[in-house]
């Protein structure tokens, strides 16, 4: 049975959770994907465990079996490429000239820095779709330039004001709760473009913040503050204490 996604080439320039999440199901649908790594840069993924694999053997290549790395990296080939030479850029270029789909999660700073900007890249190939993660998108605003990591930025977009527990602090969702957001976000917009693709010819720029996608999950709170002064501090009930293991706590910062 031939896949949806069969005959399309993905250049996956992620890290962490995200974006290499949403190229692992990408290669599930049998998309081509190529996850690139700097040799002074790998995914942080590798390193999320014991130096021992699942095997308990720590001879090898134990940074290829860590099983969160292993799990949202799965189905790709991989490619070591240091971006930061011009060599490496040059031979990106080449690999952009044959696919489809490139995507990158770096800050903004970093693809305008290298020339690889959507504006850049479709000069190249004018139907490439990009996909760009940051944790504030890429506009002019005062938090653009600013990393973001979803484990932290609960507490930036509100969705830690509605958890936690009734007469405590707040609390976060679990772990990399807006990780998944974008990486769904994504997997929709990637298969919108390349249906666009098909009955334009041309390509399109996926600009993901995350930061407005946990907005966007908390909006019928934001509207009923809006609407009727009502504040809803916590979503959990600790009736039975079943939830604590799922709620990791904030923690006061010495500026309050």
């Amino acid at each position: 049975m031939k896949l949806p996604l069969e005959g399309v080439r993905v250049l996956d320039s992620t890290y962490v959770v995200a974006m290499p999440y949403t190229c692992g199901i990408l290669a599930d649908l049998g998309a081509d994907v190529i996850k690139i790594e700097g040799p002074a840069h790998l995914d942080g993924t590798r390193g999320l465990a014991l130096p021992e694999g699942p095997d308990g053997n720590s001879s090898g290549d134990y940074w290829n079996k860590k099983a969160g790395f292993t799990t949202m990296n799965r189905g790709k080939r991989s490619l070591t490429l240091d971006m930061g030479r011009q060599e490496g850029r040059d031979l990106f270029i080449e690999m952009l000239k044959v696919s489809d789909v490139v995507v990158e999660n770096f800050t903004p700073r970093v693809m305008k820095k290298w020339n690889l900007t959507y504006d850049d890249i479709k000069k190249i190939k004018p139907d490439i779709i990009m996909v760009s993660n940051t944790g504030y998108g890429h506009s002019d605003g005062p938090y653009a330039t600013y990393p973001g990591q979803a484990t932290t930025m609960e507490a930036t977009h509100g969705t830690a004001s509605i958890t936690g527990y009734p007469g405590g602090l707040p609390g976060k969702a679990g772990r990399s709760y807006v990780d998944f957001l974008a990486s769904w976000h994504a997997l929709f917009a990637v298969a919108s473009a390349l249906r666009y693709r098909n009955r334009t010819g041309k390509g399109q720029w996926i600009d993901i913040g995350m930061y407005q996608l946990g907005v966007s999950f908390i909006s019928e709170y934001i509207m009923d503050w809006i609407s009727n002064a009502r504040y809803h501090h916590v979503l959990a009930i600790d009736t039975h204490n079943t939830l604590h293991k799922a709620v990791i706590q904030l923690m006061k910062m010495i500026d309050g």
